[in-house]
């Protein structure tokens, strides 16, 4: 696959297959994840990958984040119901998906902030390679809220959650959302 097809192909996929993920087709794609920039090269990233029992855990964790995120969503979306309706019920199943990618940043160089945009770099690497290997996965943010229950669910301290991603063989063929006009300036050309 070329770049430039792996680009402009890859979609967020928020329903999934139960069939299981070789552990080594999600090594692979971590080792492509990791091979991204990022900040001074510290590479300042971290990734929990998680399956079977510990999914499920995470999924009653998630399903209670969309609670805090319900007010936000019914201001934004008050005339479409039913966005609101499948966002829950993604929060409540994560789309079925078998594995869970939660990515994680460690501390800015100057120690005092988190690094986020290393990890957030690394999660387009991973998202690219899952693609190509015939995965699907979504960045989802939405249980930021949450993110004290996660970290103590998964044992992690002292790292800064970026995001999720559900990933696992894909179970829709998500549309192809336009571009947006204007989107880019120029200048002195």
């Amino acid at each position: 696959m070329e770049l430039a097809e792996a680009i402009r192909g890859r979609r967020s996929v928020r329903k999934f297959r139960p069939d299981p993920v070789r552990k080594e087709k999600l090594e692979s794609i971590l080792d492509l994840a990791i091979w991204a920039p990022s900040a001074m090269n510290r590479q300042e990233w971290y990734f929990v990958v998680v399956q079977g029992d510990k999914v499920e855990e995470m999924k009653r964790i998630f399903a209670d984040a969309f609670q805090d995120m319900k007010p936000r969503l019914e201001k934004v979306f008050a005339d479409k119901p039913k966005i609101i309706a499948a966002t829950k019920e993604f929060f409540e199943t994560y789309g079925g998906a078998p594995v869970f990618i939660f990515a994680y940043g460690g501390k800015s160089p100057d120690g005092k902030s988190w690094d986020t945009l290393s990890p957030a770099v690394a999660v387009q690497n991973l998202q690219l390679a899952a693609y190509e290997a015939g995965l699907g996965c979504t960045w989802t943010d939405g249980i930021m809220g949450k993110e004290k229950e996660i970290n103590e669910a998964l044992g992690i301290k002292d790292k800064k959650l970026v995001c999720v991603l559900p990933i696992g063989y894909p179970d829709e063929v998500p549309r192809v959302p336009p571009r947006r006009d204007g989107r880019v300036e120029w200048i002195g050309f």
